[in-house]
């Protein structure tokens, strides 16, 4: 049986702004670790940010942050209307940028791209989502 506690969700609206970064990664290690869940912060401050640094890069548009704990994982996806479904790529070992996707794919337990339209608004965009399971032995008393 599963205990509801367990489960709980947030929300942010992230606005298009070069310190929003900043703001999730801080918003995330509050939350876990009011949620004591502290064992995967840094993972997820990790993956967290290099999606909201692609939302900025990709997007021309505030940008959603969801964070879902179940008793199984936690799983956070960024929202935004940039175009394209993201797909990890080989970056040049002398460029600055292209390797954030790869980190989601090896660092996260499952990841994936959700396609949305909003037909009333003609809204268009994606989630970009990862997973990250607390291992039992992490779990604090």
């Amino acid at each position: 049986m599963r205990n509801t506690e367990d489960c709980w969700s947030y929300g942010l609206f992230i606005p298009r702004d070069a310190r929003a970064a900043a703001v999730v990664r801080a918003t995330i290690r509050s939350i876990l670790k009011a949620t004591r869940l502290d064992c995967i912060a840094d993972t997820t401050e990790l993956l967290v940010s290099e999606l909201i640094a692609n939302a900025y890069r990709y997007s021309r548009t505030d940008s959603y942050v969801s964070v879902d704990r179940t008793p199984e994982n936690l799983r956070v996806a960024v929202w935004d209307t940039g175009p394209g479904t993201p797909e990890p790529v080989a970056a040049e070992a002398d460029n600055e940028w292209g390797r954030g996707l790869n980190l989601v794919a090896t660092c996260a337990d499952d990841w994936g791209v959700d396609d949305y339209a909003d037909l009333t608004e003609g809204v268009t965009g994606k989630a970009v989502w990862f997973t990250v399971s607390p291992k039992p032995n992490w779990l604090v008393g």
